[in-house]
């Protein structure tokens, strides 16, 4: 099925909801199966981008964080890991909204298993540098944002232009 789609979708955002199958279930899928087609896709050379949904009590452990982190440094230290903060806004109302202190842990988590790109997303200004994407090898500012909002992108040809490191992404 993914090579039928090739030729048309170029980019996947993969909601990984936690690393816990039995949770997993009650939400109505499998793990195993969101960890193959993140796996398959980023074999295939899709560009992949991954969404954690923080929720207090539910998949924020410091273990679970980092069983995700290291699953994903395992498949490319350049897939973007967002974490983004929980809001008691829908379905789930018996959990508290996600501090930015939580955001701040998995992001750190995500760096220290190796992942080059994280994100802490849905608190905008409240995550310091971790809304931003910096060069891996310089650490120049390369596209800062505030939210959903790009403030400045200083890439050139999709590499920074400091060390002119390649930038891994989808640029045009």
């Amino acid at each position: 099925m993914i090579e039928y789609l090739k030729p048309w979708v170029d980019l996947y955002k993969v909601d990984l909801k936690g690393f816990n199958d039995l949770n997993y279930r009650k939400l109505g899928g499998v793990l195993q199966n969101v960890l193959d087609t993140i796996r398959l896709l980023v074999e295939k050379r899709f560009w992949v981008e991954i969404v954690t949904l923080v929720v207090p009590g539910f998949n924020d452990s410091d273990a679970e964080l980092t069983q995700i982190a290291e699953f994903l440094a395992s498949v490319s230290l350049d897939l973007p890991w967002h974490v983004t903060a929980f809001h008691q806004d829908y379905k789930m109302q018996d959990r508290a909204n996600t501090a930015a202190g939580s955001l701040l842990r998995a992001a750190e988590i995500g760096k220290r298993a190796g992942l080059r790109y994280v994100y802490a997303g849905n608190l905008p200004g409240r995550v310091g540098t971790h809304e931003s994407t910096y060069c891996p090898s310089c650490q120049t500012l390369l596209i800062e944002r505030y939210g959903y909002t790009i403030l400045k992108n200083v890439l050139q040809d999709g590499a920074c232009p400091t060390c002119h490191t390649p930038i891994p992404g989808v640029w045009h």
